[in-house]
């Protein structure tokens, strides 16, 4: 067994091993105060970035793609840093034989998707877009259900498949409304991952009010429904469920939309999974508790730094080699999405094994 350092030992501990265990504690709801906190918190690190990004419009695309290559390697790889240990904390007694093929069989999914990318890039990019919005989705209905206890998203698979889909398709889809001629140039980029060089999507431009009526139809529907489910004192929660929802759509609206996904992924979703997993592992709940910030810090590098470097090389690989699909080199930006969204399959199940386990089902 491999252990880098040992605490008691009077040195510092570099690599959890340890699983993080899925035990009756693991569903419990985050303090109620927390609520307000991360709102408040969420708001102060968004506004100076979206006053910035207001002005970021004019600015050279690649400036603007700065906050997402920038959440991509800071934030992105780091927030699935701990999912080996997720998964190997959902078996009680798991074996060393069970964790290697769990450790193997992250990278086989990302290959295989890969190859899908080879084959199929339109179908492999749509794949994409739609497993991000329910990934990001089901990010926020867990915050939604375990901190700000909206318990009525639970009371029906109408509501629950609504807010995942009305929470995920807001970013995913509503830059391409104001934001449409970028909007279609990035999705041909992704495409052109694939080889398709002459694959126009000319539709996206001629439907601009697809990319707005969508996720507007969703939440409203997803509000209604929820309205009539309101059980005693779930207002509250109702009020902040309508307030983030019409926060997103601003935010998505009247920014760039490469400067909006950039801190979004960052500051938004990223930063809620993180909390999530911190709240699952006793060391870090009992330092997020106490407010030992910098002991918190640590051990999120404890728990995620191994993964994230892997990570961080794998695409460093995907970013050095001279790859192409069916003769079509890929720039930069194309290696480092396509590298995105291999990893974001094999993710978006561990969080979903983990919502079995954390939410009513």
């Amino acid at each position: 067994m491999l252990v880098v350092g040992m605490e008691k030992k009077g040195m510092i501990k570099l690599i959890e091993w340890n699983p993080l265990f899925f035990g009756s504690s693991s569903g419990e709801c985050l303090p109620k105060s927390y609520s307000m906190g991360l709102t408040v918190l969420t708001l102060a690190l968004l506004f100076p970035m979206g006053v910035l990004g207001l002005f970021s419009a004019d600015w050279p695309i690649s400036y603007q793609l700065f906050p997402l290559y920038l959440s991509l390697f800071l934030f992105g790889m780091p927030h699935g840093g701990a999912d080996h240990l997720l998964i190997w904390g959902m078996i009680r007694k798991s074996t060393w034989l069970f964790r290697v093929s769990t450790l193997l069989l992250y990278p086989t999914l990302s290959v295989l998707y890969l190859i899908c990318w080879h084959f199929q890039p339109v179908a492999s990019a749509i794949f994409f877009l739609a497993i991000t919005i329910f990934h990001w989705g089901q990010g926020d209905r867990y915050i939604s259900v375990k901190l700000h206890r909206a318990s009525y998203l639970e009371r029906s698979s109408l509501l629950k498949i609504l807010h995942i889909m009305a929470r995920g398709s807001i970013p995913i889809l509503l830059p391409g409304f104001l934001g449409n001629e970028t909007y279609r140039l990035f999705l041909e980029a992704m495409i052109r991952q694939g080889g398709q060089v002459d694959y126009d999507l000319t539709w996206v431009s001629q439907n601009h009010f697809f990319f707005l009526l969508v996720p507007l139809l969703l939440t409203v529907l997803q509000l209604s429904f929820s309205m009539i489910q309101l059980h005693g004192k779930e207002g509250k929660a109702w009020g902040l469920d309508l307030a983030e929802a019409c926060f997103l759509f601003s935010w998505f609206l009247f920014l760039p939309p490469l400067w909006a996904l950039g801190i979004y992924f960052a500051l938004w979703h990223s930063l809620r999974h993180g909390l999530r997993i911190i709240w699952m592992d006793p060391t870090g709940k009992k330092s997020l508790l106490t407010g030992a910030y910098l002991k918190l810090k640590s051990r999120w590098l404890q728990i995620s730094g191994l993964m994230t470097v892997l990570a961080l090389v794998g695409l460093w690989f995907l970013l050095a080699l001279p790859l192409s699909f069916r003769g079509i080199q890929l720039d930069w930006l194309g290696k480092a999405m396509l590298g995105i969204s291999i990893l974001t399959l094999p993710h978006t199940i561990v969080v979903c094994l983990m919502d079995r386990f954390q939410l009513k089902k």
